[in-house]
């Protein structure tokens, strides 16, 4: 069934000695990825040293003539070699755009080697040939054209810039661009050319298969009934195996049990249990039995690497430390199984909610080093909570320094003879770098369900439970009931863009075109937002409908339905442009106060 397999590095796969050509079927699903997946690469190429492992591809050699150049269909593995390419091409952009001297020869060849490994045939031919689907090909054809117009000159496919390749090389054309606060350049000619260097080194396992059965049946089989060993599994082996051999106290089952616990206390997440060991190692590295020698940060390309050694050089007492540190972790990821006070475990759970990931580091390095009391982290968390729901709206600072800046705070802290709110306060707002508070009003004052649906889910529920004063009691707004939430957000104005004939009168006075302006302006702000758990049965009703609306039991599901934030809507006569205006301003002057710093 399986030809050949071979973990070959991205300098081989695109090979200017080799004039193999990629094609995705026609048939297959539209590219997909995202800007967590661009951010992975990205990050994951550019703080390694070389060599990072990306997966694995699937092909089917059609090209009956082998005297002529391989012509490849991938089966699987579209989505990271169409961003592969693309990052690729923006690195070709900007070194062609950045070149010291352009008589410099050995610049020039390296930059035409470049060319070479994504356009093939003399420049007539891109190497990948995407998929059909929602305009790949034609996007993605044009986005060559643009970058090396001697390629060829192609037509902006209509709206080009909102689908998904258009954003992918935007994206990486955006980090190499990228400045720092002082509008520095994080990027220059040679550090391209080493991050060049890391993709080119970094590598693909590439399956081939005769035929499209053989195809089929290996995908099933690596995706659905074979798993594949991950670092846990890689770290596992060597913590026990070393400890078999130096370790006489314990039998190989009792260890295996200790590891277990372990792995129980961060759930059987495989994310949660890496995040654990990478957060663990980044939270505790300047401790002189944890650090690791040219290891300043755990990544996912070197985890495995920093606990080999880890292991090598004292194998129980890191099993230790990692059993004690897994277990106030635990506390953290899962408090509805702990005995905390109702306020805690709320405050955990907003925690949770506003998808603060680099918290449960900081939380780990203050808990392990300081005993903090109820009250204490109450306040901590809180103050975590609220710097990360403006980092989301804000984006502020991006993702991609989260880990680093909380590195940074970490080590400010880790001289600290006790623990002090305000020196970690003082921290988090000089090293965490937050955005200013007239941009997280500007963002607050803009689309946000558009741009954030987890933050503006967060700001509402937030605003919520600030201002009911227990009216009804507390309400989890993130309860879920076969997976889909119960409480759900409702746009005021309907966001449908056939809008009924009852919402055109009342927004333009029957004028259509207007109202559909309006609309598209307006319908994402946070004033035309409100939480309901009826938002199906509410929809497009006219909006008497939506303030009166009961079930079949006379309860009201409408905007009178007790929450505060529904006060306002559920007795207006009429919601148009200057009632979401003013109803934005009222929500964000009070999430100001709600998030400050």
């Amino acid at each position: 069934m399986i030809q050949n397999t071979d973990n070959k590095p991205l300098s081989e796969l695109y090979s200017t000695d080799h004039k193999a050509t990629y094609h995705i079927p026609k048939y297959q699903r539209e590219y997909t990825w995202g800007k967590s997946n661009w951010e992975a690469l990205f990050d994951d190429v550019n703080d390694g040293s070389g060599g990072h492992f990306l997966g694995s591809i699937i092909c089917i050699n059609t090209q009956p003539d082998p005297l002529k150049p391989a012509t490849l269909e991938m089966v699987d593995g579209q989505q990271r070699m169409t961003t592969i390419s693309l990052f690729y091409l923006a690195i070709y952009r900007y070194l062609q755009d950045n070149i010291p001297d352009k008589e410099d020869m050995e610049k020039l060849l390296e930059l035409m080697t470049l060319r070479n490994r994504i356009i093939i045939n003399d420049n007539k031919t891109i190497r990948l040939f995407p998929s059909y689907s929602n305009s790949n090909n034609e996007d993605y054809k044009y986005a060559f054209s643009v970058v090396i117009p001697a390629f060829r000159k192609l037509n902006k496919p209509k709206n080009y810039g909102n689908r998904r390749i258009a954003k992918a090389l935007q994206y990486f054309n955006e980090r190499l661009d990228a400045e720092d606060k002082e509008g520095n350049k994080l990027f220059n000619f040679n550090k391209v050319q080493s991050l060049l260097t890391k993709l080119n080194a970094a590598t693909l396992v590439k399956i081939d298969v005769a035929t499209h059965s053989d195809a089929f049946i290996l995908f099933e089989t690596l995706n659905n009934r074979g798993v594949p060993l991950s670092a846990i599994d890689l770290i596992k082996n060597k913590l026990l195996g070393h400890l078999e051999k130096v370790d006489n106290n314990q039998s190989l089952d009792e260890n295996f049990d200790r590891w277990n616990d372990i792995l129980i206390n961060l759930t059987d997440n495989y994310k949660v249990q890496e995040r654990f060991l990478r957060q663990y190692y980044n939270a505790f590295r300047l401790n002189d039995k944890v650090k690791v020698d040219r290891k300043p940060k755990a990544l996912r390309s070197n985890l495995i690497d920093i606990y080999e050694q880890l292991i090598n050089r004292d194998v129980a007492g890191i099993f230790t430390k990692l059993e004690e540190t897994s277990i106030i972790y635990s506390k953290n990821i899962q408090y509805e199984n702990t005995e905390y006070s109702t306020e805690l475990i709320r405050t955990l759970r907003n925690l949770e909610n506003v998808n603060g990931a680099d918290a449960y580091m900081l939380l780990l390095f203050l808990e392990k080093k300081f005993k903090l009391s109820e009250n204490e982290k109450i306040e901590l968390i809180n103050l975590l909570c609220r710097y990360f729901i403006r980092r989301n709206v804000t984006d502020t600072p991006p993702t991609r320094d989260l880990t680093n800046y909380f590195m940074d705070i970490i080590e400010q802290l880790n001289n600290a003879d006790s623990y002090n709110y305000q020196e970690v306060k003082q921290a988090l707002i000089k090293y965490g770098k937050p955005a200013t508070n007239e941009y997280f009003e500007e963002k607050l004052k803009g689309n946000l369900y558009e741009e954030n649906v987890g933050a503006t889910r967060y700001i509402l529920s937030s605003l919520e439970l600030a201002q009911n004063n227990d009216r009804e009691g507390y309400k989890n707004f993130y309860e879920r009931s076969k997976n889909k939430f119960i409480w759900t957000i409702e746009h005021v104005l309907p966001q449908g863009k056939n809008m009924k004939p009852h919402w055109i009168e009342m927004v333009a006075n029957g004028d259509k075109e207007t109202a559909n302006l309006i609309r598209e302006k307006f319908v994402h702000k946070l004033g035309n937002l409100t939480l309901t758990g009826y938002n199906s049965q509410l929809s497009d009703m006219p909006l008497d409908a939506k303030q009166t609306k009961k079930d079949k039991n006379g309860n009201s599901i409408g905007f009178n339905n007790g929450l505060v934030l529904n006060d306002e809507l559920k007795d207006t006569p009429t919601w148009k442009q200057e009632n979401i205006e003013s109803r934005t301003e009222k929500l964000v002057t009070k999430a100001l106060e709600i998030f400050e710093l």
